[in-house]
């Protein structure tokens, strides 16, 4: 079963968005705004918001097909997750601004979500939740890691990416530099290494044990050769 869900999902990571592919994202979202309670024309409205924000011209890897990837994590593990409405909050929200030149884009992307938010009439409680879980994803750390499985289960959903398939990880490297085309190489190269050598310095790459157990070898190879190959380009 477990491998099923991993062909799964890394069959998915070269995905490109159709209009099929839009209307089941949408239906997600339809149900998401069904179970909270707003009009159809708060549905309508921030869909649209959500399309036009991740289809932005600069985006190559931060798009619609990172959200529909963290969704089919979301599906599959879905019976471990307590409170399902604030991790698809989390998920539909939490890049939603993203400026590649920018520091401050989760803390703008909790701006826009609030303003979601009180279009849905979410209570104070929901709204400090999803906050939260948008700001976690600054340092991609859990506190409690115990106690908080939720958010741990959408946090490593995120970095699940780094666990892929030799290919497909390559692709998400490709898009990454695309989005960071205003840097020379020199600058990338050592920016990039800087982040990648953070993520190797943490004891787990991954909050769950169930999705370390998934990942966290692979992520660790595939960190380790991008490494290796920019500093062959120095």
């Amino acid at each position: 079963v477990q491998q099923n869900k991993v062909r799964s999902y890394r069959g998915f990571a070269s995905f490109t968005q159709t209009m099929s592919d839009l209307i089941t994202m949408f239906g997600q979202w339809d149900t998401l705004t069904k179970s909270l309670g707003t009009t159809e024309k708060v549905r309508d409205d921030w869909w649209n918001i959500i399309v036009r924000r991740y289809s932005e011209e600069w985006r190559f890897y931060h798009t619609l097909t990172h959200i529909e990837q963290l969704l089919q994590l979301y599906n599959q593990w879905k019976e471990r997750i307590a409170e399902l409405e604030n991790v698809l909050l989390a998920i539909f929200f939490h890049d939603i601004v993203y400026d590649p030149m920018a520091s401050d884009n989760e803390m703008r992307s909790i701006e826009v979500f609030k303003k979601f938010a009180l279009d849905a009439n979410l209570t104070q409680n929901v709204m400090a939740r999803i906050s939260n879980m948008i700001e976690a994803t600054i340092s991609h750390s859990a506190e409690n890691r115990q106690t908080d499985l939720d958010l741990c289960l959408f946090l490593d959903f995120d970095l699940a990416i780094l666990g892929q398939d030799v290919d497909v990880y390559k692709q998400y490297t490709e898009n990454i530099r695309r989005e960071y085309i205003h840097y020379d190489d020199a600058a990338y190269r050592d920016g990039r290494i800087k982040v990648l050598t953070s993520l190797l310095n943490s004891s787990s790459l991954y909050a769950t044990e169930e999705l370390q157990e998934e990942y966290e070898k692979q992520a660790r190879r595939n960190i380790l050769e991008e490494i290796a190959s920019l500093q062959s380009q120095n």
